[in-house]
């Protein structure tokens, strides 16, 4: 089975009225491996091998959202922010750096792994963001960086 992974950028306010103006953001880079993917399945009670893909990417999705949400629920940081939106949520293609990468952040009991990736203060309140190689933005990678 084929390792999905996730790029979720997600806004945090103190009430449902300051969605326009985020209080803070958290970008999340989660992979979804056989493990997660059929740790997900038996808890929906499927048949993991008999899905088709689309079937098995939407249940990677769904695991990946509630991975995003468990690490978020186990951060202190979090938790003043009662509002929480994903602004982006998108399936990425299966970085090829991963393996370079710092260990995930945190690792779920289903397998699911998670790497919160670093942003600059200026990020923070971004609603939208920059494209990220694992915890580095590019524009900090392309030498373009302001100080």
């Amino acid at each position: 089975m084929k390792t999905h992974c996730f790029f979720a950028h997600i806004a945090f306010a103190r009430n449902a009225r300051a969605r326009a103006t985020p209080q803070a953001t958290v970008n999340l880079l989660i992979e979804i491996n056989a493990t997660a993917l059929r740790s997900g399945g038996k808890k929906k009670h499927l048949n993991v091998s008999a899905l088709v893909e689309p079937q098995r990417l939407e249940l990677a999705a769904e695991i990946a959202k509630t991975a995003a949400r468990d690490y978020l629920k186990s951060k202190h940081e979090f938790r003043r922010f009662p509002v929480q939106r994903f602004v982006d949520f998108n399936l990425t293609d299966t970085p090829t750096y991963i393996s370079i990468c710092p260990p995930p952040t945190k690792v779920l009991p289903n397998d699911s792994k998670v790497w919160r990736l670093a942003e600059s203060e200026s990020d923070k309140l971004r609603t939208k963001p920059l494209p990220v190689l694992c915890g580095v933005t590019k524009r900090e990678t392309d030498g373009s960086r302001s100080h």
